[in-house]
């Protein structure tokens, strides 16, 4: 996040008379734009804002900059404007590969946007949870969830992807609860393939690191397909953000071991290395690391709002 995202929020809030106001017109969440002003009160070393909970009224000190930084972001937007006409544009087929599960939630929004800004350029989307080869593919930009091996591709990081160890009511009913992760192995667990090493799953207490040796009866290499075996009470297992969220919301699900946390898996954006990216790759990649914020989203559910019994 620059400091120009930071200024232009700031001026859209104060124009506008509410962070939501700046968020509506700048199109991210509310706390984006509050996460911007506190990095610009940061960096100024004062308050912009003094809020309530109705209203949001301007310090002297975001009036005495106001006008600057209005005239920073216009000068800002005109040599833009300036470079991009001079500019080539974006042409021919970009490839890219996305996780299945992750893609169809989050990424079809952002490649929306970048067809409309770019309409020269037509976008080829390879859904797949395989970290294939991106040159035999002939894929220009991939997203990969989790820990990178050594490899000569370029990676740049996004985010990150909080998990959850969920169950159903319905498997948990009868059943002892699982207090430790050793005791885990008296249960019927789904085993996510693609995860190495599949059989043991690693968590994190105020005791310290316990790995706990699982196994199951349903063995899955895609997200959704474990979203389902868990809906249909086969088991316990560790779900992305994306697939626990609204099962956590709802009641459908409930936390495992509410006092034990699994470590997220960063989220990265990889690209052969070479000498020469092309403009299309570029300017998708930029796109990506200007929205990462909306497709990362903070965790919508933890185990302290009451779930796991």
């Amino acid at each position: 996040m620059d400091r120009i995202d930071c200024l232009r929020a700031f001026v859209r809030a104060l124009e506008g008379g509410s962070f939501s106001a700046a968020a509506k017109e700048l199109g991210i969440g509310q706390p984006a734009i509050s996460k911007r002003i506190a990095m610009l009160e940061s960096e100024f070393g004062t308050q912009l804002f003094s809020r309530t909970t109705r209203t949001l009224k301007p310090t002297a000190e975001a009036h005495r900059i106001y006008d600057l930084a209005r005239q920073i972001l216009d000068s800002f937007d005109m040599a833009r404007s300036s470079v991009e006409q001079a500019a080539p544009r974006p042409t021919g087929t970009l490839r890219i590969g996305v996780p299945s599960s992750f893609g169809r939630r989050y990424m079809m929004p952002v490649i929306a946007e970048y067809v409309r800004n770019y309409p020269e350029v037509r976008v080829d989307i390879r859904f797949s949870e395989r970290f294939v080869n991106l040159v035999e593919e002939g894929i220009e930009l991939a997203l990969r969830i989790g820990n990178l091996e050594a490899s000569t591709l370029v990676a740049r990081r996004l985010g990150t992807v909080q998990r959850h160890l969920v169950a159903t009511p319905t498997y948990l009913h009868g059943r002892p609860l699982p207090r430790t992760p050793d005791d885990l192995g008296s249960h019927q667990c789904i085993v996510y393939s693609r995860m190495s090493p599949a059989h043991q799953w690693a968590f994190e207490s105020e005791h310290g690191r316990h790995v706990a040796s699982i196994n199951g009866p349903i063995h899955v290499d895609d997200a959704d397909a474990m979203q389902e075996a868990t809906m249909q009470h086969l088991g316990i297992a560790i779900l992305p953000e994306w697939n626990a969220a609204e099962g956590l919301r709802s009641g459908e699900l409930e936390h495992v071991l509410p006092d034990y946390t699994i470590a997220a898996l960063p989220l990265h954006a990889v690209y052969p290395e070479t000498q020469w990216m092309s403009l299309r790759a570029r300017s998708f990649l930029d796109l990506l690391v200007d929205r990462a914020e909306h497709f990362t989203p903070a965790p919508s559910h933890t185990p302290a709002d009451g779930a796991g019994g």
